[in-house]
């Protein structure tokens, strides 16, 4: 598609436009490329070196309205203004042999995507020394498009994220106090340490009911801890129904510094994580926009991104972020719903044959994963009464089992009518002596406790050691059936170890080599720098 420049009316809409209480969002300018992001649908989270599924999923409804913790942000333009593009000397981490593990926080989501009509806002961004990439960058085929009229925002979106509710009082300090806000900003004081509850419908601070609603601020600096845990930005507690929500307000770059390195694995080469923390950027401002008239915009857990505070930081990861500041995926001018998912298996799926929503920019792609992996191939085994007993848990049960009627998986690049163009199940025909059942290739995955929809069915005939040809035929007689997969996740959008792959394939100098994997990922984008 052709490379498009945003109207400053447009530009300053924008930025105006997604939180009433001075949220930032931010976008970037980059060149094209390609592929779907993972919508956070079902994944598993895996430890700290083994990268997890990530979930995203659809946020509640609330009567409340969001509280107004900043100013609204200033905007200025001017034509000589052109944000830089820092970048790092370029020493990228070299990934070893791929392992089983998943990329922690692989982000998918429960929910249809959605191709929302986001704002984008420009967040500050704090750059550490060791951290900070030269300032001569290297002009390389992806240079990042430079807007001929820029906006400048003075003030930081903040991204509201649910660290949890509890009921139990909790403990909040900061090395140089923590200064006390009521719901109409009046200072309530300012301590060394702060205990915080919940007493009826009001926040009790240090065991006096203050507010409804709270909100805990360094009074100098920008991290404080909460329970023994660090975060940057402020604190916000609402009383909701004798529980306390408890809501980190942290501008969005500092966001990005707690959330790659749980999504992605900070030894990875540079451009892979570059890739994450721009994909990550790009998901979290499109899902502001979904949440701006609730009370929070992303959880911590892989119903949208794993984020790990000031404790999870990483030198690798912050780097990331700071090297790609600003630099958002559009389609039509909007951030993208960037999704993404642990591992491809070879080849990622197009959103239709997922969940029916047809997104131009989730368009199946081959994947360079490591095909040696364990999280690119698999295989588990059953027993047919086993298959028998979880298909008439999920009432989908047929008696007793005699074929399952299935196109055999063969080479990725063409759909069937069961299967989609990267060979995932969208269904699968169970016949038995009681009539037959379809199941979804969701159902399926969810009900067997399958990395993946992309699979086969080969009974009584183990993949290791036969031809590898697909049997879907049951004889009744000890039937066992194995079950040969491929990848980890929904396949959508970008594939994290396909990623990581990819970013060995960076040339000497080449240190944007980042929106190359974004292209090839996510199809028709344009990578916009907006601040």
């Amino acid at each position: 598609m052709k490379k498009k420049q945003l109207p400053l009316m447009i530009m300053t809409t924008l930025l105006l436009g997604i939180h009433s209480f001075a949220t930032v969002e931010a976008a970037q300018v980059v060149g094209k490329s390609g592929t779907k992001p993972v919508v956070a649908k079902s994944s598993t989270a895996v430890s700290a070196k083994a990268p997890m599924k990530a979930v995203r999923g659809t946020i509640g409804k609330s009567t409340f309205k969001p509280l107004i913790t900043k100013t609204a942000p200033k905007v200025t333009t001017s034509k000589t203004i052109r944000p830089n593009v820092t970048v790092t000397t370029a020493v990228k981490p070299k990934v070893t042999a791929q392992s089983s593990v998943k990329p922690k926080g692989t982000t998918v989501a429960n929910a249809k995507p959605k191709v929302a009509n986001t704002t984008a806002v420009k967040p500050k961004v704090t750059t550490s020394a060791t951290t900070s990439r030269a300032t001569a960058a290297v002009v390389t085929k992806n240079q990042v498009e430079q807007a001929t009229t820029r906006v400048r925002v003075e003030n930081t979106p903040d991204v509201r994220v649910l660290l949890g509710s509890r009921r139990q009082d909790a403990s909040v300090s900061s090395a140089n106090g923590v200064t006390i806000l009521t719901s109409n900003n009046g200072k309530a004081g300012s301590h060394k340490v702060v205990s915080v509850g919940v007493r009826g419908n009001k926040i009790a601070v240090n065991g006096k009911a203050l507010d409804s609603v709270v909100t805990l601020k360094p009074t100098s600096g920008d991290i404080f801890t909460f329970e023994g845990k660090a975060y940057r930005g402020s604190l916000t507690l609402r009383a909701n129904h004798g529980a306390m929500m408890v809501i980190n307000a942290v501008p969005l770059e500092s966001y990005l510094y707690g959330v790659v390195p749980q999504e992605a694995i900070p030894s990875w080469p540079a451009a892979a994580l570059e890739a994450q923390a721009v994909a990550a950027r790009t998901y979290v401002l499109h899902t502001m926009e979904q949440n701006k008239n609730q009370l929070y915009d992303v959880s911590t857990s892989t119903d949208h991104q794993v984020y790990g505070g000031v404790s999870g930081e990483t030198q690798s990861t912050t780097a990331a972020v700071n090297h790609t500041k600003g630099v958002v995926m559009l389609y039509n001018n909007r951030p993208i719903n960037a999704l993404f998912h642990s591992d491809g298996g070879g080849y990622t799926e197009d959103s239709v044959n997922v969940w029916g929503n047809d997104i131009p920019y989730l368009k199946g792609v081959k994947d360079f994963s490591n095909s040696n992996s364990s999280a690119s191939n698999w295989t588990v085994s059953t027993s047919r009464s086993a298959l028998e007993g979880k298909l008439n848990a999920a009432s989908k049960g047929v008696g007793k089992l005699k074929s399952i009627q299935l196109t055999p998986l063969g080479y990725p690049g063409k759909a069937t009518a069961d299967r989609g163009v990267s060979g995932r199940i969208k269904s699968a025909t169970f016949v038995g002596t009681a009539g037959k059942v379809t199941v979804s290739g969701d159902d399926l995955r969810g009900m067997l406790g399958l990395k993946s929809t992309l699979f086969d069915f080969y009974i009584n005939q183990n993949p290791a050691s036969s031809t590898g040809k697909a049997y879907h035929t049951f004889t009744g007689k000890n039937d066992t059936v194995y079950i040969k997969g491929h990848g980890w996740g929904h396949g959508l959008g970008m594939s994290q170890w396909g990623a990581a792959e990819m970013a060995k394939r960076a040339g000497t100098g080449d240190t944007n080599y980042y929106q190359t994997i974004l292209r090839h990922y996510y199809s028709g984008i344009t990578l916009k720098k907006m601040y």
